[in-house]
């Protein structure tokens, strides 16, 4: 990941994808949390995978949860 201004990596267009990838193919994605929102569930997935300063880092998050959304969108579409 390229480094930003305070020294973090920053994710990579590929980081963000594989993210998004890897979110909808967990339990986060699935039954199991079903009763939670689909940011909460994106910021569990985060979190677990230790992860918190993108849920904290509000650009690079919501990066994520878009990518999620248009895979979410192209992933309907095609059943």
């Amino acid at each position: 990941m390229p480094s930003t201004t305070d020294g973090c990596p920053s994710p990579t267009d590929s980081d963000v994808d594989e993210l998004a990838y890897t979110f909808l193919h967990s339990p986060y994605a699935g039954d199991t949390y079903v009763d939670w929102c689909l940011d909460r569930r994106l910021e569990g997935f985060l979190r677990n995978r230790g992860l918190v300063r993108l849920v904290e880092d509000g650009d690079a998050y919501d990066l994520i949860l878009n990518r999620v959304m248009i895979y979410i969108g192209e992933l309907r579409r095609r059943s």
